[in-house]
């Protein structure tokens, strides 16, 4: 197997890559609307690393720089052909590696289905393989109250995620153990991402100007400091 890894999408790679590999890869409410994720890609809105055999493609990270500070990897998806062949690990620190030397954020973050709560799936995997995955490569689970925004107003809500440390400035002061992160200097940076990435999904607010209650607890527990 010849493998190409790119750290940008030729044209007409975009679409390719949502239909082939990331639709199969996440349920709607990780993944939002296709078409919609497809014209993103297609304007540059995210940062793409991917990996290829010929036309047929075998894994992407996609990242999205939501703030100065902090950055979201909002999709890391493997072929099943290919898994335990090491796309994923290189995908993955080829994107850190990357947002840390561009842009040298505060926090790398990523959300994945609670292992304790998801099953595993023929369809979308094991949570808890997923979740070990991830720990190998030194990702920590936040102790944060994290309610992922509905991604767009068609999709269903997803439910019972964990918020994950991948990178950047301060990954290194979270305890892996307890995974707090009161008292670091995060809640501003933190409310400010959360606030950038609620105005950029699908969640609307009530006639008063709030968000569903979950929403509104999540970006509470956000001051932090």
């Amino acid at each position: 197997m010849q493998i190409e890894y790119q750290n940008h999408l030729e044209p007409g790679q975009s679409e390719i890559l949502v239909r082939e590999l990331l639709e199969q890869a996440f349920g709607p409410e990780e993944l939002g609307e296709p078409e919609d994720l497809i014209a993103q890609l297609q304007a540059g809105q995210f940062q793409t690393f991917s990996a290829w055999e010929g036309t047929r493609p075998l894994g992407a990270a996609i990242a999205w720089p939501a703030t100065s500070e902090i950055a979201l990897l909002s999709w890391l998806a493997i072929s099943p052909r290919t898994r335990g062949h090491g796309v994923g690990s290189k995908l993955f620190r080829q994107t850190i590696s990357a947002l840390e030397s561009s842009n040298n954020p505060l926090l790398i973050l990523g959300e994945i289905e609670d292992p304790t709560s998801h099953s595993a799936s023929e369809d979308h995997g094991d949570p808890q393989r997923r979740w070990a995955f991830y720990q190998r490569l030194g990702a920590k689970h936040l102790d944060f109250p994290f309610v992922m925004p509905r991604l767009s107003a068609d999709v269903p809500v997803g439910e019972d995620m964990w918020l994950l440390s991948f990178g950047g400035r301060a990954h290194a002061d979270i305890d892996a153990g307890t995974g707090k992160i009161a008292g670091l200097g995060l809640g501003r940076p933190l409310e400010k991402f959360l606030k950038t990435y609620l105005a950029d999904s699908g969640e609307t607010v009530n006639a008063d100007g709030k968000y569903r209650i979950e929403i509104e607890k999540m970006l509470a527990a956000a001051n932090l400091d």
